[in-house]
Formats: C-alpha cells, structure tokens, sequence
C-alpha cells in the first residue's frame, strides 16, 4: 500500500454496432494502458441487459461473441509485448487500431484517445467502466469468489501442502465465554511453534461476518498467531466492495498479513513458508485455546 509514483496513461472507451445499417451502438467496456507495464481492458458479458432487443436473433448474439474473443485474443497477445517506448512520444492523437496491430471487427469502435497522469490506474479504470459502461452490467455474480477460492485450493493440493502441511477447514473459537465459531480455510505451523492461518477472501454478502469473525479473534487473543489474508486484486480494487477499509483496519494489528493475488507468484512467500511448516501429525495445539 506505499504510495506509488504518478505516471501517463491513455484510454478508450469500446463500442458495440450489432447493425452497421442503423449504426446503434452500446458502450460495452473500457481500454487503458501506457505501453510500458500495463495494458487493461474489460467487457461486459452481454450488452442485451443494457438494452432492450439489442439482439434480434441467434446469429447478431454469436457475431458478437465472435467479436469480443477476436478482440480479448489481441489485446492479450500485445500485453505479452510490451516494451519500453512510451506512446507519449508517439503524436497524442495516435490510431488505438494500428497500436493493436490487427484488424479489427467492424462492429467493434474505439472512442478517440484520451489521457490521464496517475498512481492509480486501477481507481481509473474502475471509474471509466463504472461512467461509460455503468456498475449493474459490471457486477459479477458472487460464484467469482468462490472459484477464487476454488482455484487457490487446487493450487496448494498440486503443490502437496493440504493435508500434510495445511489443515483445511480448521474451526476456530475465538473465546470460551462466547457462543462464537468459524472456520479459517487452511493454518499451519511453523517450526518456532506459530500458528498461521490462511483466510481468503469473502463473497460480498459475507464481509462483515468475515471482518466480525476476525476482530473477534484478534481482541480476544494475545497469542502469537499470524493471520494471511488472501484477497483476489479484482475484488480488493472494486468501488462496491468493502475490502479495503475493513482490511485495513485488521492490518493495524501486526498479526495480520494482506496477500493481493495477481497471479500464482503472488502466493509465493505464503508457499514457501507453509512448505516449511510441521507436518500435521506432529502438531501440538494444547496450548491454542482458540482452536475449537
């Protein structure tokens, strides 16, 4: 959470025509990037909700769908290209179609380029779709957290941890003297004799249980746990979600540790620390009284 350093970004925003004769068109996502170390883009699924009848039939719905994986492919393979040389060297005017270097779909319109200098493109990115595109058709069912969590379980189970060095499910009671239990997704502990527990992040319907469970057990428990709290970057850095203030004021205590997952690496430390953990077997928790 340091701050970062302000740079240039340019964005556009992306426009559907189902009809190139009636030349109707819907805003369906947003472009950003500064050809150095970013290049981001989203599009809503289905532009049918923002507009009645936006399809007429079978065939406008899967030439749309044909469009919007041509462009996803594109755009995918120029992120995987990105170099040094900024575009504001490049005349600000500059055609988005030919930085992508591929034709694309007739159908698909890009709006004129425009810039911003910032040191947080997501907060912009997430303001343009949220503006241009609108936050009910961007909004994704909450069954997205739960592959999250889904994708993080195969990942440890391929790596061997769960069920030697990591106990799944392991339930938790923060105090005797409350009627109060949850479930911490995966702990282990460390050769020092130090519980860690592994929590990832909640579907939105379920933050403020999340964030009541985990207070819970910080104010009521002094001991030398260390709680790692994974967290999708999508979610973390979306406007309608509660994440940040409720993780940071958990971080305040010195126990709890954000993990912000981009990508596998970003679970390396975690990893690594866990592979080094006891086995399971051997564990000893007579002495941690907030395992139920």
């Amino acid at each position: 959470m340091d701050k970062q350093q302000r740079k240039n970004y340019w964005y556009s925003i992306i426009s559907y025509i189902p009809d190139l004769i009636t030349n109707e068109r819907v805003n369906i996502g947003v472009i950003l990037g500064n050809n150095i170390d970013l290049l981001k883009f989203k599009i809503i699924d289905n532009p049918s909700n923002k507009k009645l009848h936006f399809f007429r039939s079978n065939i406008e719905k899967q030439a749309y769908q044909t469009s919007i994986d041509y462009l996803s492919f594109i755009v995918k393979e120029k992120k995987e290209a990105l170099n040094d040389i900024s575009l504001f060297n490049i005349e600000p005017s500059f055609d988005l179609k030919t930085y992508l270097e591929h034709p694309l779909p007739e159908n698909i319109v890009f709006s004129n380029t425009h810039f911003a200098r910032t040191s947080n493109p997501k907060m912009i990115f997430n303001e343009l779709l949220n503006t241009y595109v609108g936050k009910p058709f961007l909004q994704e069912k909450e069954t997205t957290n739960i592959s999250f969590k889904q994708n993080i379980n195969k990942y440890f189970d391929q790596l061997n941890l769960i069920n030697t060095k990591l106990k799944a499910n392991l339930k938790i009671q923060p105090s005797k003297d409350l009627p109060l239990r949850f479930e911490m997704d995966y702990a282990f502990i460390s050769k020092n004799d130090e519980m860690s527990f592994i929590q990832i992040g909640p579907k939105q319907s379920q933050i403020n249980d999340w964030y009541k469970n985990n207070i819970t057990l910080l104010n009521k428990n002094s001991d030398d746990f260390y709680l790692n709290m994974v967290i999708k970057e999508d979610d973390y850095e979306k406007p309608n979600q509660t994440f940040k203030p409720f993780l940071r004021d958990l971080a305040s205590d010195k126990r709890v540790r954000p993990t912000i997952v981009t990508n596998k690496d970003s679970l390396s430390e975690l990893v690594k620390n866990a592979d080094k953990a006891i086995p399971i077997s051997e564990w000893d928790t007579e002495d941690k009284s907030y395992i139920a």
